[in-house]
């Protein structure tokens, strides 16, 4: 009886753990809604990954970052459709075994009345200007004025020709190879620090792309990334780069234990990634 009991409960949390879930399946055009998916952590080999859609009329307004508890993997997104009819929610693959059903969502016109009175627009309400208002001003034109009063007369008193020798910068790929060669040398693998080995990669990969294409990409979450480096390299670069970043975030936030050989493929992969995507210095 005991051994029924649990396998009805495994079965049912299979069931009820593996859904993708909406606020509601009608909605008006406009309206935004909540979107959730959901999958048993130990059962996820694939997590999937939106840019601005879900489908080609589905709009993510809003997406959060992964979550994981209770060894259950989850993700958050705000859409919305801007156009009315019925529209089909894709099953989502995690493995060859979950995959979440077809969702349907009705959208629908807002109902004007025939007979409806359209108003113009209401014109901005002026506001009378007072002391408040322009305070902050004065005090910026007074503070530029001062900086400039005591930068001239800085200058006038030093006539003195000051010689500048600019630091030679390393490039940001052969900085990045050097680190990753550092963070070979540690041996973390062989000491089971896996976190902290992914964790380095991962971190070592984003300043990097951060000073090679100008964006904040220690800050930003792996789709945020991905979304961004799609209009600078090409598919294959993006995807390796997909690869490092995914497997460092379930290795940090879902406790997550890579095989021995994706441990030496990331390390691998970020080498390619930096030598294929550096700088051509001969064009500058």
């Amino acid at each position: 009886m005991n051994k029924l009991i649990i396998y009805l409960f495994l079965i049912s949390h299979s069931l009820f753990a593996q859904t993708v879930k909406i606020d509601k399946d009608s909605i008006l055009i406009g309206e935004q809604i909540k979107l959730i998916i959901t999958n048993p952590l130990n059962e996820t080999n694939i997590w999937p990954i939106y840019n601005d859609t879900i489908t080609e009329n589905i709009e993510i307004i809003r997406s959060n970052n992964v979550d994981t508890n209770d060894n259950i993997i989850s993700q958050e997104f705000i859409i919305t459709i801007w156009d009315s009819g019925n529209y089909y929610i894709p099953p989502i693959k995690f493995s060859e075994k979950n995959i979440t059903p077809i969702k349907l969502l009705n959208v629908s016109n807002i109902n004007v009345a025939e007979d409806a009175l359209l108003k113009d627009i209401k014109q901005p309400i002026l506001i009378p200007i007072g002391w408040t208002d322009l305070w902050p001003y004065f005090l910026v034109i007074f503070i530029v004025l001062l900086i400039l009063f005591l930068f001239k007369k800085y200058y006038s008193q030093n006539k003195k020709v000051i010689s500048v020798v600019k630091e030679k910068k390393v490039p940001e790929d052969i900085y990045a190879i050097n680190e990753l060669e550092k963070l070979e040398s540690l041996e973390l693998l062989k000491i089971g620090k896996i976190k902290r080995y992914h964790s380095s990669i991962s971190e070592i990969l984003r300043r990097y792309l951060e000073l090679r294409f100008k964006f904040i990409a220690l800050e930003s979450t792996t789709y945020e990334i991905i979304r961004k480096l799609k209009k600078e390299i090409n598919k294959e670069e993006v995807e390796k780069i997909r690869i490092i970043l995914e497997r460092s975030d379930l290795a940090k936030f879902a406790k997550s234990k890579p095989s021995d050989k994706e441990n030496i493929e990331s390390m691998l992969l970020a080498k390619n990634v930096i030598i294929s995507t550096r700088k051509n210095t001969e064009n500058g």
